[in-house]
């Protein structure tokens, strides 16, 4: 049974959406005409269009007048090549259609018949009405016959699900990072036109750890839980076989609860969800016995394991290893919240205790006193980032370890991939190293969202560069992560009881000298507006029927002041305009 609940308010005109839809129905698309951000007639008589941002869509061209019949061409793509007209060999997976156009006497309006690309078989399609196959694209060359062609006469096709522009906002004192934010706010978007979270337009395949990370990215942007929901019923359908993988479908299921309240995912699923755990490969002490994908290219492992794969697995081990029992560890967890929402209080407790053992056994058997790190798993001697950033992630390092492990991962730069930067700042920010994170944000480094804007995308990659995936895509929802990370740990805002009925604000701006934005929760949007200089000062905005936990930096000591007046505690902080000061 499907629940109908209504989510509130995401800015200004109090939106209330009433998912009244059975979970695993197709989401109703939109498709959004765009303008071209530039256009203009080149020398060679071929009319450019520049839309300003990547998209998944198609093309509209309508002429002023009657055109010269004949055999038009029309180019789309993603890339622009050195003479500033389309890339026509981008390389890799980057996009780029030649699509001919048949010109006829007395019709002067046409839609792009966009023929299908090749794709592996099980890639979903979109079903926006009358928009016909989409392909990703930036720019748009047209060329034919002399004919008028003016910019009113051209528009992108933009296939998205519904999505609130205003629901969310962020901007700083850094401009790189006010364009990473904006470069992966609409990747987001851009990345629902199939109504499900797909890995890139080179598979258009859902994945269970791109869907996670495009949930907390989505729910960051605009707290409309549809996609997530349909992927995740996709999901359990077309399961994926990475070890990992398996465990992110609990934290779908645990995020879309946290976030909205309702636990429906959880309801309709659990017993497929308690066989995501892969209990059954666990031994006496708790730990599972499985290889691990540890992060995606291959070349983004940090030498895990020292490249030695799994026994008869694609996968690498050891056999007993740090980056699956981490996942082990944080989805029992999570189906520990799950079971106990649905009154489940006997498994709930079971999935505590398998927990906890997983917690000792990793800490007896994965952790190096001597070097103060986590090695790769049982057995062997090496180190690697993951394995101690996934430790931080999942609040597996003891507090009296946590600085040297930390340092530990500091000390390795960004060496993981897009994806498993999520895991990466995460764990930074719960070390309280939130200067360092944002550094790692705000990069220009071949490594870095920075990078990605450089290069001329205006959504993510699938990886940092070409030179470290040769097959790369350049609009990968997965590469989104930091705008979810400047939501829910630079501004700070998190639920701190499911549906936000509690409500955590702990702002981690590092070194930006001010940050404001607004975050939508479940109850409301919560805005924000930080000074972060010798005073620091939060101006916050609680929506009606907020309860707030407020956190001030780590780094802040002395006398914390609340609307002006000393506070003892900042614990249960209620709805309205309220300033928080540290001097």
């Amino acid at each position: 049974m499907t629940s109908k609940r209504s989510y509130v308010a995401r800015g200004a005109l109090a939106l209330l959406l009433a998912l009244a839809a059975g979970a695993g129905e197709p989401v109703k698309l939109e498709v959004t005409p765009v303008e071209p951000a530039r256009f203009e007639k080149r020398e060679n008589g071929v009319y450019f269009a520049d839309f300003g941002q990547d998209a998944f869509g198609g093309l509209r061209i309508e002429f002023p007048a009657d055109p010269s019949p004949g055999a038009w061409k029309v180019r789309l793509g993603e890339k622009l090549g050195a003479n500033g007209a389309i890339d026509r060999n981008p390389g890799g997976s980057v996009s780029f259609r030649e699509v001919p156009l048949a010109v006829q006497p007395g019709r002067r309006a046409y839609q792009l018949d966009i023929p299908p690309g090749k794709l592996p078989r099980g890639a979903v399609t979109a079903k926006a009405p009358g928009a016909g196959e989409i392909a990703p694209f930036r720019y748009a060359e047209i060329e034919g016959p002399a004919s008028a062609l003016e910019r009113s006469g051209v528009r992108q096709l933009f296939v998205h699900a519904p999505f609130d522009e205003n629901a969310s906002g962020f901007e700083c004192a850094d401009e790189t990072l006010n364009a990473v934010w904006k470069l992966c706010k609409h990747t987001i978007e851009a990345a629902t036109a199939f109504g499900v979270y797909i890995d890139g337009d080179r598979e258009r395949t859902p994945y269970e750890a791109d869907a996670y990370i495009a949930q907390l990215t989505h729910y960051a942007c605009d707290l409309d839980p549809r996609v997530a929901r349909a992927t995740f019923e996709y999901l359990l359908k077309h399961p994926t076989w990475p070890t990992e993988w398996s465990f992110h479908m609990p934290m779908i299921a645990a995020e879309d609860y946290e976030a909205t309240g309702d636990p429906e995912l959880a309801r309709d699923h659990y017993e497929e969800l308690k066989g995501k755990l892969l209990t059954g490969k666990a031994r006496g002490d708790g730990l599972l016995r499985a290889g691990a994908i540890v992060d995606w290219p291959a070349g983004e492992r940090d030498g895990y394991n020292n490249g030695r794969q799994f026994p008869g697995d694609r996968q690498l081990g050891p056999e007993y290893n740090t980056v699956v029992n981490a996942f082990y560890y944080h989805a029992l967890g999570k189906m520990a919240l799950l079971a106990r929402a649905l009154n489940k209080e006997d498994d709930a407790r079971d999935f505590e205790a398998k927990a906890k053992q997983v917690y000792e056994a990793f800490n007896r058997v994965f952790f190096d006193p001597m070097r103060g790190v986590y090695t790769d798993g049982e057995g062997g001697a090496h180190a690697s980032l993951h394995a101690n950033m996934f430790a931080l992630a999942f609040g597996l390092a003891p507090e009296d370890r946590v600085a040297r492990v930390a340092d530990f991962v500091q000390s390795r730069g960004m060496a993981c991939s897009v994806y498993g930067a999520q895991y990466l700042l995460e764990g930074l920010f719960k070390a309280g190293r939130d200067g360092y994170a944002v550094q790692l944000m705000a990069s220009k480094s071949d490594r870095s969202w920075g990078h990605m804007l450089d290069l001329g995308s205006t959504m993510t990659l699938e990886a940092w560069d070409p030179k470290y995936k040769n097959n790369l895509t350049w609009n990968h929802a997965w590469g989104a992560a930091p705008a979810n990370i400047l939501s829910r740990f630079v501004l700070g805002v998190r639920p701190l009881e499911p549906g936000s009925s509690k409500i955590l604000v702990a702002p981690q701006p590092g070194g930006l000298k001010w940050v404001r934005g607004k975050v939508p929760t479940a109850i409301g949007p919560v805005s924000l507006n930080i000074g972060n200089g010798a005073v620091f000062r939060l101006e916050i905005e609680l929506p009606p029927n907020a309860n707030a936990r407020i956190v001030p930096p780590r780094r802040l000591g002395g006398q914390v002041w609340l609307d002006g007046k000393p506070a003892l505690s900042l614990d249960g902080v209620r709805a309205g305009r309220h300033v928080i000061e540290s001097r």
